[in-house]
């Protein structure tokens, strides 16, 4: 790994140096392009859009718009310059600059991440624009400024769930300017995507619009795996000398085929074509989600703040997919393959507000940037799941014998009707001390009413979530900070038997080097990160709150801009994931029937937890208007399951991009595994696993008037 790590930032820097300009499209820094954007209480600016690949401020950490250099926490910004360069679609693209993330996908059909070692499904939150988000969807990135990652515990700004990080979509917002985007893509599989994004703004009106819009159609590298989508974005903003108020509308549609991928028999991957689907003629995922922002904010002086957001989510989901529960001998001397149906019909809907003061004040020689507010949401969640049925296929001649009407196993159904109430006030609290010390200091305090009438199923609890944070500044461009927080998730739906909260505790040193003009951006973090009571299903499907984790391990972020037109982009994590406490039910046939036992599996890596994963993408432009760029990303071997039976091997892959810029219009392309590695990505559970696209080669054509 060392020599790899030493390979990728030499032959990116090589490169760079190289050039002979900079990048004219992007001399424009966060803190130019926030100019005319408003300031929050006196002292930070916020800023809604860039062309600037590398970050410089963000405020997933704090809700309030803070230098990355002076964040006492591990906080990775994705900017909108970075996604286009690498032409991204999904969340999972952008996320794979940020250190310490591994990305997968839930049977394909939605976005799946692993940070620090924990799963974004039962550890993490997706915000859009500060609110929640229900699980689980693709995120497309059409209607996106930038990706926020605070990576460690965020309860107290965020409540439950974001045991091991927070990811907020920052979405673009109106301008008031005149701007007209349009993009098309074709790449192979059938994939053809197009992409609109227009405003219009008058400055001495005080109104501005934009619409985002989005539709995309692929055949997928799958046997029958067509998907269609669907968005539409329109938003408002209206102001005066001190209000602000924008109301933004996004309705999603997609349409998509479950994919369990490829089976694990005795093992090993069964050797069969790797675009085969053994998914029934059922399956199916279909979502529709509509959300709404209602955003205020009212400078009061310059000094205070009084901001509101109220937001609503619908998300309803249609889900069936195709289990695979093993593969065994048959009568004809082959060997078949043994499927259940899952069937999911979900609802979930979120609607809630947020009241918030922001202000600074001094006592004596600290000051302080405060933000003290209180979160009111009521969340909902409607779901049936069932398991049907499946007739075997056989493995290697595979014929479909599948018919209606569903045969639903008794006893396996799961039914909810949940409604979560949740009343939180919280406070966070930057003081600066001098140039050379500052702290921050937060707390939520949660109180939370659970009912569900379908499980006759009541209860209620309170929980605080507290972190704290310093920053020392030994020198003007170095920072050395340390944090510990504590952080919180209700219990799982699913969990049988008893449900109590799970927690987690982490404890984050670490250092950033900032050069001026933002050549340079270092950070390297190292962490403890614990979570108990964690619910895990074993081999027969049980879910129940026998497990603790613990996650050990360092990141390390460069960002450098050389010179020459160059950026480097460096990422490196080593991640060492131990389920501490983890006992697992095990069905072992016997002469008499099957039979259940316990096995202890304490001591296992928690599953898509590798130990490496670095990536390094490198962009050099010229005054010619033409932009390279070159990328390389390794994921060590990760287990796909608790059970750690079976492992996906180590891989690295490169990626490449070219483009063209002339007047308005850019031609680029974007070749993806140039080397058409043969690797997998997450199946389900410890039976199949996906095989990963073959390489591709995408291209794209961009007119912004």
């Amino acid at each position: 790994m060392s020599l790899l790590f030493r390979t990728g930032l030499l032959t990116g820097m090589i490169l760079c140096l190289s050039a002979n300009a900079l990048l004219a499209a992007d001399d424009k820094t966060d803190e130019e392009a926030g100019d005319d954007l408003p300031v929050y209480a006196g002292e930070e600016i916020v800023v809604t859009e860039s062309k600037e690949k590398v970050a410089t401020i963000g405020s997933v950490a704090s809700k309030i718009p803070v230098p990355l250099s002076e964040t006492p926490a591990s906080v990775s910004v994705v900017n909108r310059g970075l996604i286009e360069h690498q032409s991204g679609v999904v969340l999972g693209d952008a996320l794979r600059n940020v250190s310490g993330v591994n990305v997968q996908t839930v049977f394909g059909v939605t976005d799946f991440f692993v940070i620090r070692g924990f799963d974004s499904l039962s550890s993490g939150l997706v915000l859009t624009d500060g609110a929640s988000e229900p699980e689980a969807t693709f995120y497309n990135l059409y209607n996106l400024d930038r990706v926020e990652v605070l990576k460690g515990p965020g309860a107290f700004l965020y409540g439950g769930n974001p045991l091991s990080g927070s990811v907020n979509l920052n979405r673009k917002q109106p301008v008031f300017k005149r701007m007209f985007q349009a993009r098309g893509a074709y790449g192979p599989f059938g994939n053809v995507r197009g992409s609109v994004d227009a405003g219009w703004g008058d400055p001495a009106r005080g109104a501005a619009v934009r619409f985002n819009g989005l539709r995309q159609v692929s055949d997928n590298y799958r046997d029958d795996k067509s998907s269609g989508i669907w968005a539409l974005n329109p938003a408002v903003t209206l102001r005066n000398e001190k209000t602000t108020a924008t109301a933004n509308f996004e309705y999603v549609t997609s349409e998509y085929k479950s994919d369990s991928g490829l089976p694990v028999a005795g093992g090993q991957l069964a050797a069969v074509p790797r675009t085969r689907s053994y998914q029934s003629p059922f399956d199916v995922s279909d979502q529709e989600i509509f959300r709404v922002r209602m955003d205020v904010q009212t400078r009061l002086s310059p000094r205070v703040t009084l901001r509101n957001k109220l937001y609503f989510t619908d998300f309803s989901w249609i889900s069936n997919g195709t289990l695979f529960n093993g593969v065994y001998p048959n009568a004809a001397g082959s060997q078949d393959l043994v499927r259940t149906l899952l069937l999911l019909d979900d609802r979930q809907k979120v609607l809630g507000n947020q009241s918030e003061l922001v202000f600074s004040f001094s006592t004596g020689r600290a000051r302080h940037t405060l933000l003290a507010g209180l979160e009111l949401m009521r969340w909902q969640d409607s779901f049936t799941l069932d398991v049907a049925v499946l007739p075997n296929i056989d493995l290697f001649v595979p014929v479909e014998t599948a018919t209606l009407p569903y045969f639903v196993v008794p006893g396996q159904s799961r039914a909810a009707d949940a409604t979560s109430g949740v009343v939180a006030p919280f406070v966070v609290d930057r003081i600066v001390f001098s140039d050379f010390f500052q702290a921050f200091a937060g707390v939520r305090f949660d109180r939370i009413r659970y009912d569900d009438p379908v499980t006759s199923t009541s209860r209620a609890f309170n929980e605080l979530s507290p972190m704290a944070g310093v920053a020392l500044n030994p020198a003007e461009d170095l920072t050395l900070y340390a944090s510990a927080g504590k952080a919180f998730a209700p219990p799982s739906s699913l969990v049988a038997g008893p449900r109590d909260v799970e927690s987690a505790t982490q404890f984050e040193a670490g250092a950033k080097k900032y050069l001026v003009d933002n050549r340079l951006h270092a950070s390297l973090a190292v962490f403890d990160l614990r979570k108990y009571d964690i619910g895990i299903p074993d081999e027969t499907g049980v879910t129940k709150q026998d497990g603790d984790q613990r996650s050990r391990g360092m990141e390390l972020e460069v960002m450098a801009r050389p010179g020459g037109g160059c950026h480097v982009f460096l990422t490196y994590a080593y991640s060492n994931a131990e389920l501490t406490r983890f006992t697992e039910m095990l069905a072992v046939p016997t002469p008499t029937g099957m039979q259940f036992r316990h096995l202890d599996r304490s001591g296992n890596r928690p599953a898509f937890s590798p130990r490496h994963i670095l990536n390094v993408w490198s962009a050099l432009g010229f005054d010619s208007g033409i932009e390279l760029g070159m990328g390389a990303r390794y994921v060590g071997s990760q287990f796909i399951a608790e059970d750690n039976q079976y492992s996906i091997g180590g891989v690295l892959t490169l990626d490449a991009s070219a483009s063209y810029t002339y007047g308005h219009a850019t031609v680029r392309l974007n070749a993806r595994n140039l080397t058409d590695r043969e690797y997998e990505t997450r199946g389900f559970g410890a039976t199949s696993v996906i095989p990963a696209p073959p390489f591709g080669l995408y291209a794209a054509i961009q007119v912004d008037l």
